[in-house]
């Protein structure tokens, strides 16, 4: 992803954009740190990691930009966000986690919130957001 990474940022020089180029070095960056924290190259999995944690912060701290007027701000991280996300899968419907619930519930009869929420996020494997994961489970729960 490293690789990917550093291509685009050549591609968007070369082609003027110098918005795309700056984002794309914040995630090189971060990818990089990762890589030192972990003392080792980083494998598929915890380079998308990085980068849902990278897209996690962006939506976090865009929200709080609009929430206190600076529209600016605001645009530059949800434009941030969304060239993260080209380098993740795509995250999982409602409709998919509600499936996925529903298989769990249907295999283990009666299980608790925990033991599902468990069972739920490895079949997502990293393709679902753990706090709407939790929203939907417990939704599922209380209409039981």
């Amino acid at each position: 992803m490293q690789d990917k990474v550093s291509q685009d940022i050549n591609v968007a020089l070369k082609s003027g954009e110098k918005t795309t180029a700056e984002a794309l070095r914040l995630l090189k960056s971060a990818l990089l740190n990762a890589r030192i924290a972990l003392g080792h190259d980083l494998n598929d999995e915890e380079a998308t990691a990085v980068v849902r944690k990278e897209i996690k912060a962006r939506i976090e701290a865009r929200d709080l930009f609009s929430e206190n007027g600076r529209e600016e701000q605001a645009k530059q991280e949800e434009f941030e966000r969304e060239l993260y996300s080209s380098y993740v899968p795509k995250q999982l419907s409602e409709d998919d986690i509600d499936a996925f619930i529903a298989a769990s519930a249907e295999e283990n009869p009666g299980v608790n919130f925990g033991i599902l929420m468990s069972q739920v996020m490895k079949k997502c494997a990293g393709n679902a957001d753990g706090k709407l994961v939790t929203e939907r489970v417990k939704y599922f729960l209380e209409g039981k």
